[in-house]
């Protein structure tokens, strides 16, 4: 037994009363030990003594030593202070773009001045003089330019300096980056393409690795790499077209089927994700999903295209969207196709890497595409929501970005064509900007969208090409009221938990979809109008009087302290912590809903089969426990889940 019960410090044993379930919806699920016991007796283990008007009962932490049954113990619920960081302010901001800065000019190959990739963002250099290289320091924006080469080159987010500029290195000159700390060093890397090879480069631009040749497995031509940890090992995997490789650029394993690319186009934009939610993360590319070692999981036999995923149904795992020539799909986690929409122009070449984002403040996913004369945007169903005039006849395959800059619920979709750079409003399409800063010939690059000088509010980093502009120009608020934006935008399939905010990769990446569902946005707010909600539990008694017959019983509690209604299912799972790991006991299902701010009544397990666990203690995971990134709720604080008993269990 715990040395203080909790239930010592809530409630006196002439208080407890004998209270039922049914005033709840709880039901058993995956329970290793039986159903509950529907016979029930009238007094807690605490308090042996409470139908008596004796006053020298035991204590109420204290179990009767010759008691040889676990009598029902319930304690009422009962209020919960709330807590305030589970409500958000929405702090609404102005919408006035300005150049802020622009980079057209390198002191290193100066002929080489075009940008026809996704602008990246991290941090490479210690600005701040702390010895550390993180997201304390100013960020830093890296991109390829051509010309007469494909250089790699580095500049410090605040305009005011080059970092490095690396020539010679046969790099695609269209080709886009990925950054992200691939050898645990606690710094970044950054690898880049070739027309048939991977080169990964250290944080000050010196080579780090080249990989095999990739032939076939890659495009050649604006091939985007990304960056996971597929396996969970702390060694991130490199993704291009349908290679995998491993952290020391040797070729993984590599699939049969599609690259995530148009085959009459260019480019490649594959990536991975955990899409099942398996623990595993797989390669999404537009026909098919593969394993860490490239083994097809399924094929569907659909065109290969550009892909993006998000939830757009019920269940917890994840769907993708596929662009083919601006025929749009959505396909299940399996790859059967949910449903299929066309953009005006569709056909060979017309249209780029798609986008999710809640553009129309509905808590549901809508999915954004730009094509040869149009930008559209497609309902969580496949409806045509809105599309307007555009012009990339150069390509009609350029990607787009999301950010919600004004903080009021609504996503802006941000797009640059051939000659302008455009924000729309999210639910109907209207113009809010169209600047003609901006000229691009377009492949498949977008805007990023990053705080890169650490002002705490998000900046447009826009790639330029001949036509009156080149280099990158940085577009931020003349009022100084955008919403902040992350300090890192580390690659094309950017889906906000692919990289931590340092840099480094995480082993086991929170699912996107279960907080913010969207891809290619830097849209932080989580979908719940700034209001949160905060599961707890406790862990009240645990009844050890049984532990002879291989029994206990275990009584619980949980509540919500955030100011979001629970309204959903959610699970709880008591675990038992052993000298070999935790070992799942029982899981339950709460379905009856929390208000803010209430404790529920008391939920009794019963579980068998313990005595050959040596139980060192208990713990209750709700809702997926600490961080659970399969969790139904996005919480304000993911680290109170998890509650300890706090004492072994039937210890001889």
């Amino acid at each position: 037994m715990r040395p203080t019960s909790l239930l010592s410090l809530l409630c006196p044993a002439t208080a407890l009363v004998a209270l039922g379930c049914s005033d709840y919806n709880i039901t058993p699920k995956d329970d290793n030990g039986g159903a509950v016991d529907s016979e029930q007796v009238d007094c807690p283990p605490s308090d042996p003594d409470c139908d008596d008007s004796a006053t020298d009962s035991l204590p109420p932490d204290s179990l009767p030593p010759d008691n040889d049954t676990c009598d029902e113990f319930n304690l009422p619920g009962e209020s919960l202070a709330l807590v305030e960081e589970c409500y958000v302010e929405v702090s609404t901001g102005t919408f006035t773009p300005v150049v802020e800065w622009r980079k057209s000019r390198w002191s290193v190959d100066a002929s080489s001045n075009n940008i026809m990739m996704m602008p990246a963002v991290a941090s490479l250099n210690d600005d701040n003089g702390d010895g550390l290289i993180n997201d304390d320091d100013i960020p830093d924006i890296v991109v390829i330019t051509y010309g007469s080469n494909g250089t790699l080159r580095a500049v410090s987010g605040d305009g005011s300096k080059e970092i490095f500029n690396i020539v010679g290195a046969g790099l695609q000159g269209q080709g886009a980056v990925a950054i992200g700390d691939i050898d645990n060093d606690g710094i970044v890397e950054i690898v880049a393409p070739t027309s048939n090879t991977i080169k990964a480069f250290e944080h000050d631009g010196s080579l780090k690795w080249t990989s095999p040749n990739l032939s076939g497995h890659m495009y050649g031509t604006s091939d985007a790499p990304a960056i996971s940890d597929m396996n969970g090992d702390g060694k991130p995997e490199i993704i291009i077209g349908k290679a995998i490789l491993n952290n020391d650029g040797s070729l993984r394993g590599a699939g049969a089927y599609g690259r995530g690319g148009v085959a009459s186009n260019v480019g490649t934009t594959s990536f991975a994700v955990d899409l099942n939610l398996d623990g595993t993360q797989e390669v999404i590319v537009g026909n098919a999903m593969y394993t860490p070692g490239g083994a097809a999981i399924w094929a569907n036999g659909e065109l290969d295209g550009y892909v993006a995923v998000g939830n757009f149904d019920s269940d917890p795992e994840g769907e993708i969207v596929v662009n083919a020539s601006g025929n749009l799909r959505l396909q299940d986690t399996n790859g059967t196709v949910l449903w299929r929409a066309k953009m005006t122009g569709a056909g060979s070449y017309y249209g780029g890497p798609p986008t999710v984002a809640d553009f129309d403040g509905d808590g549901l996913p809508e999915v954004g595409i730009a094509g040869q004369s149009t930008y559209t945007v497609f309902d969580t169903d496949g409806r045509k929501m809105w599309e307007k005039a555009t012009q990339d006849g150069s390509s009609g395959n350029t990607g787009s970005s999301v950010f919600d800059f004004e903080g009021d619920g609504v996503a802006e979709a941000v797009y640059a064509d051939e000659t302008r750079l455009w924000v729309f409003n999210g639910p109907d399409g209207s113009i809010k900007l169209s600047s003609t800063e901006h000229s691009n010939g377009t492949w498949t690059e977008y805007p990023a969208i990053a705080d890169v000088d650490g002002d705490g509010q998000a900046e447009i980093v826009v790639p330029n090409t001949s036509g009156g502009h080149t280099g990158f120009y940085v577009f931020g608020d003349a009022d100084s009221s955008w919403q902040p934006g992350r300090k890192i935008w580390n690659q094309h399939a950017y889906h906000i938990t692919n990289v931590n905010d340092d840099g480094t990769i995480p082993a086991v990446a929170a699912i996107n979809w279960s907080t913010y569902n969207n891809f290619r946005s830097g849209d932080l707010t989580a979908g719940s109008g700034g209001v949160y909600a905060d599961l707890i539990g406790i862990i009240d008694e645990v009844c050890e009087a049984l532990c002879a017959e291989d029994r206990i019983f275990v009584y619980v509690r949980v509540g919500n302290q955030g100011y979001l209604d629970v309204t959903e299912s959610f699970d709880i799972t008591l675990t038992a912590i052993t000298p070999t790991g935790e070992v799942p006991l029982q899981t339950r299902t709460v379905s009856s809903g929390i208000a803010p701010g209430v404790l529920l009544d008391t939920i009794t397990f019963e579980v068998s089969g313990v005595s050959a666990l040596d139980i060192l203690d208990l713990t209750l995971k709700v809702d997926g426990g600490n961080g659970a990134s399969t969790g139904v709720y996005s919480e304000c604080d993911e680290t109170n889940n998890e509650p300890v008993w706090g004492a072994p269990v039937c210890a001889e």
